[in-house]
């Protein structure tokens, strides 16, 4: 990371930056704005030209992909179902393909599947930008960007394909999130992570689930207040044998009863760390208490296999 004179943080990103900066040129790596690095103009399917000031008032969503990625070739269908409904009922709302395909010959292949706008594929500089900008690690990427280009959602990959009669549009932050059925930014975000155990009475559970539901809302408006990134993420599962949540405890030392409640810091950004509040019951206020711990350097964090 890098900070200011302020202790202010700069950039999270500052190996990289560094790493593509190696004279100091760009120092001290002030991240660009979105619109610095969005561009002005994009490619139509008619081959037209579509500025940036068209597409005033609508949301944007830059889709990260590639023709040779196997879950990009199953996800671009659904989605170009959904971008048509949305088309349908007169949302303001636009994609952006950004590619990852290997050549020229290979984007205009894929580009034909796809209705919306894209990058030329000769401007790899863009999109190398993009990525940098958004933390892209991975596609299928959908960052969803609000009608002031602040980022409504990281990736809306897995909101979108539970959600293809796009009840949910524009796909916002959740403040809390069932891991076992959108685990997508679990690894980019520190989360705190509630399993249910099998014998926790319901009211119990239901009280932690409320907590933790009002702290992620509070995180969201900081982060729209900030212009950040969300500071933490909120998951939660019915059971540890959730098909994404069985995984994560998998990953952790010893044996986690399956009856029990879990509540959990989970660090996976930097180098996959974890710590488990040590109790059979936790309870709400344990939430705020262990999330003060995790800030002040306090937890004990083990190492996930």
């Amino acid at each position: 990371a890098v900070v200011s004179t302020q202790s202010t943080g700069i950039t999270k990103d500052g190996r990289t930056q560094i790493d593509g900066d190696p004279e100091g040129a760009n120092f001290p790596w002030v991240p660009p704005e979105v619109k610095d690095v969005l561009g002005t103009e994009f490619m139509s399917k008619d081959g037209k030209t579509v500025n940036l000031a068209d597409l005033d008032g609508h949301h944007i969503a830059v889709y990260f992909s590639a023709h040779w990625c196997p879950p990009c070739k199953t996800f671009t269908p659904n989605l170009a179902k959904v971008y048509n409904k949305l088309k349908s009922e007169g949302k303001k709302f636009e994609i952006i393909f950004a590619s990852s395909d290997k050549n020229e010959l290979e984007f205009n292949e894929y580009y034909k599947e796809m209705p919306w706008l894209a990058i030329p594929y000769v401007d790899r500089e863009r999109k190398l930008k993009l990525s940098q900008k958004f933390g892209v690690t991975g596609i299928p990427c959908l960052v969803v960007l609000g009608t002031d280009l602040d980022v409504v959602n990281p990736n809306a990959r897995n909101r979108v394909s539970n959600d293809l009669d796009a009840v949910e549009y524009p796909w916002g932050a959740k403040p809390l999130i069932n891991l076992d059925e959108d685990p997508s930014n679990i690894n980019d975000y520190v989360s705190v992570l509630f399993v249910k155990g099998e014998g926790m009475d319901e009211g119990a559970a239901k009280a932690i689930m409320d907590k933790l539901s009002s702290t992620g809302e509070q995180f969201i408006q900081k982060a729209k207040s900030s212009k950040e990134d969300q500071e933490f993420m909120f998951f939660y599962s019915n059971s540890a044998n959730g098909k994404v949540t069985s995984s994560v405890i998998e990953a952790m030392e010893g044996t986690v009863p399956a009856d029990k409640p879990l509540l959990v810091v989970l660090d996976i950004p930097e180098g996959g760390k974890y710590s488990i509040v040590e109790s059979d019951n936790p309870t709400p206020d344990m939430v705020d208490k262990v999330i003060e711990e995790y800030k002040a350097g306090n937890l004990s964090m083990k190492q996930l296999m």
